[in-house]
């Protein structure tokens, strides 16, 4: 079987204006690519790689695989991350992951909180920011805390992000709507420890073990994201009746968006030491080095090379029962 493996590669972005400082931050470094690859390889398949850019229409058909290994994020707009998805399924050929309508909510945080929120999981109060002056009806309670609305891998996520008054609220956020060029969303910032959920599966769901993300403030921000400063312990040491709280929480957020194959589910526990639910990434990243979700399956047994083969296991047999399914 012919895998090709959809990624994102600066160098193919062609020139590119109007991008915040952090921009690229979500993609995967050169050996990282070069990591999966090779894990693909190891468990059997012919590996092609594929680089995402303007002509990837062209490229994709003439490439002709049996199935897409997408890790694309894409360039820009709240709809980014369904570029590839949504070409895919427009030339019908299987991928790993979820659906270009998945990804679009799930990166959408403001959404995403409003969907897992109405099922009873629970989440900091929050609102979402377009212009400064809807500021001026804010009922949140301080600190609180400011990002981008739809951004991940802690772009937008400062040192400055969490705030502690209107004056330093103002700033961040005119901060965020001018560099990013996007709302933000405006949270309760959450105090306590912060924790990942990691999901493998369709019908039936493997929870990997919980890990927990130690790092030098009270937030993973961008600047110790780039330092690599974190501490990651899996499994993490959780009172049980926590534990099974932020799994069940996990799955009602993961079935909630229709996520499929894998994700990950983020949360930080409040000062009574109850989870709360932050957001939720079906494209996790998947560096062998430094990324969360594989230390995690590692703890659950999988080596790298067979937690690639187990997503594309996952991504194979849901085509086949979805094309089964179309044709009955």
């Amino acid at each position: 079987m012919k895998v090709a493996l959809v990624y994102d590669a600066l160098s193919k972005l062609g020139a590119v204006r109007d991008l915040p400082e952090d921009f690229g931050a979500e993609y995967e470094d050169e050996q990282t690519v070069r990591s999966l690859l090779a894990a693909v390889c190891a468990c059997g398949y012919q590996a092609v790689g594929l680089a995402l850019g303007e002509d990837f229409p062209r490229r994709i058909r003439r490439l002709c695989p049996d199935l897409v290994f997408n890790i694309a994020e894409g360039i820009r707009g709240p709809t980014r991350e369904s570029v590839v998805p949504a070409w895919l399924d427009h030339l019908d050929i299987p991928y790993t992951g979820s659906d270009g309508l998945t990804l679009a909510i799930s990166l959408d945080k403001a959404l995403t909180k409003t969907i897992v929120t109405a099922l009873g999981v629970r989440t900091p109060r929050f609102m979402r920011v377009g212009r400064l002056s809807e500021l001026d009806r804010l009922d949140l309670t301080l600190p609180l805390f400011v990002k981008p609305n739809a951004e991940g891998s802690s772009m937008g996520v400062r040192y400055g992000s969490r705030v502690e008054t209107s004056e330093e609220l103002r700033r961040q956020v005119a901060w965020v709507l001018r560099d990013y060029r996007q709302d933000c969303i405006v949270e309760e910032f959450v105090p306590g420890r912060e924790f990942c959920v990691g999901i493998l599966g369709n019908d039936e769901l493997q929870l990997l073990p919980i890990v927990e993300v130690i790092s030098p403030c009270a937030f993973y921000s961008y600047e110790d994201k780039c330092a690599h400063r974190k501490e990651l312990v899996c499994p993490a040491d959780l009172p049980e009746q926590t534990a099974r709280e932020m799994r069940s929480m996990a799955v009602k957020a993961f079935r909630a968006l229709r996520c499929r194959d894998l994700a990950r589910v983020d949360f930080k526990l409040d000062t009574s030491g109850t989870p709360m639910f932050l957001e939720i990434n079906p494209l996790p990243g998947l560096s062998p080095e430094y990324s969360i979700f594989p230390v995690q399956a590692k703890a659950a047994g999988f080596a790298h090379d067979e937690l690639m083969g187990r997503i594309i296991e996952l991504a194979a047999k849901r085509s086949c029962l979805e094309r089964e399914e179309v044709a009955i």
